[in-house]
């Protein structure tokens, strides 16, 4: 079955001459299905046209296909309503504009947001930012060494702080330990002291069933181009309950239904928090993407069987490298426990961040072993991804990371697996 799906992503076809790509970085970005492909080229060939405002059929058209794709995501993660659902670039907007609506409204001077030391960039920078107008304090919830977060520290927090603690916000899968957090459990916790619930759904939206229900968040957010769509599309869950009452991070054209001199009218929603021409092109694609994985997940029997088949080749790689002291797995080694992402260093060798550093310490640089694999034609990551703090956590330095798509199998990974061997092999001599 999971070949078959594969068959349907034309840049991982076998190339003429040699192996082709092995496409090992979907948790930076996943590539596209065909049909996602001609989706893209049909809507620009045959529908293109602004949305909202235009009386002509085009525009008709392409303005319903837009709530259409709303309501797609709705279903998807199991909203009540396409009003739910605002459309944003990626899941890094999605965090800035939580963090720019109810950061703004629900925080003063001395309250407490409550994240995670394993939080992507994206879900620590833009507090620290709001920090430099509101004197709040950002509390960390600890990684314990068995890479699980430290919930008798949080609710040891929780009886500490109390009212004080306004939002919790976290990620639900790593993007480096590729651990899955209970955030049902935190969330439950953060409920009793009212404060308003945040989750980073970009590495779980392609990995495992999103019930926003079921976790009993907020407010979610996620990539399109994590989950087989294009880049350039996202979106935002917000229960709605808090829509009504939230004023819009950005003004202009479409979030309004009416504007004088002397003050203007908001649009319904969800347009209210959409200002200005967005991505049509991607947005609608988006719904074309979780329409196609939606089918393609019950075609394999369930999201137990994704797992089970992301689990399995995770199992297979780090199989491949027992008692070899040399490779040091970086997150927890019962393949139970992860999902889609495996992050490791390298004994003796030194990897880059996400900018260019200049090393001074005994151990070799890594490049040369990037630069095999890469002659390989392996696609991989090399950094912090976005993680620094957790590497910090560790005392670990820049790590690879390989990570999967429900288009990866077995011979990718044994192909990296004895790539990286033969890598590390000449990089001794």
């Amino acid at each position: 079955m999971f070949e078959d799906i594969r068959k349907e992503f034309p840049i991982l076809k076998d190339k003429l001459l040699g192996r082709g790509l092995v496409y090992l970085d979907s948790a930076a970005t996943t590539q596209k299905p065909q049909v996602v492909i001609d989706r893209i080229s049909q809507y620009y060939s045959k529908e293109n046209a602004n949305i909202h405002r235009g009386p002509y059929d085009l525009s008709i058209n392409a303005t319903n296909m837009w709530q259409e794709a709303h309501q797609i995501v709705a279903d998807f993660i199991n909203a009540s309503s396409y009003k739910e659902i605002l459309f944003v670039r990626n899941t890094t907007e999605g965090l800035n504009f939580l963090v720019n609506t109810f950061g703004r409204t629900l925080l003063k001077d001395g309250d407490t947001v409550v994240i995670t030391e394993m939080e992507h960039h994206s879900n620590i920078v833009p507090w620290m930012m709001l920090q430099k107008d509101i004197k709040f304090n950002i509390e960390y919830i600890p990684v314990k060494d068995d890479y699980t977060l430290d919930l008798d520290w949080f609710k040891d927090l929780l009886k500490k702080k109390d009212k004080s603690i306004k939002i919790v916000s976290l990620v639900h899968i790593s993007n480096v330990l590729g651990v899955k957090n209970n955030v049902e459990e935190i969330f439950k916790i953060a409920k009793k002291v009212g404060a308003f619930t945040m989750l980073d759904a970009a590495q779980s939206i392609a990995r495992c069933k999103v019930d926003v229900k079921e976790i009993g968040c907020d407010a979610l957010v996620f990539s399109g181009h994590k989950v087989y769509a294009p880049t350039g599309s996202g979106a935002i869950y917000i229960n709605m309950k808090y829509l009504n009452d939230l004023t819009p991070w950005m003004g202009g054209g479409e979030m309004i239904s009416s504007v004088t001199k002397d003050g203007f009218e908001y649009n319904e929603l969800p347009w209210k928090f959409e200002a200005g021409t967005p991505d049509i092109a991607d947005g609608i694609v988006l719904g074309t993407a979780l329409n196609w994985l939606k089918e393609r997940v019950e075609q394999v029997g369930g999201w137990d069987m994704v797992i089970n088949h992301e689990q399995g080749l995770i199992g297979y790689f780090l199989n491949e490298f027992n008692g070899i002291d040399w490779f040091k797995h970086f997150g927890p080694d019962d393949v139970s426990e992860k999902y889609g992402v495996i992050a490791l260093n390298i004994k003796g060798f030194k990897f880059r961040g996400c900018k260019d550093i200049v090393y001074i310490d005994s151990k070799k640089d890594g490049e040369s072993i990037t630069e095999f694999l890469n002659k390989k034609g392996i696609a991989f990551r090399e950094g912090f991804h976005c993680a620094e703090p957790l590497h910090d956590r560790f005392s670990v330095g820049p790590t690879l990371r390989f990570s999967l798509g429900i288009y990866s199998n077995e011979s990718d990974l044994k192909y990296a697996a004895n790539s990286l061997k033969e890598a590390v092999l000449q990089g001794l001599h």
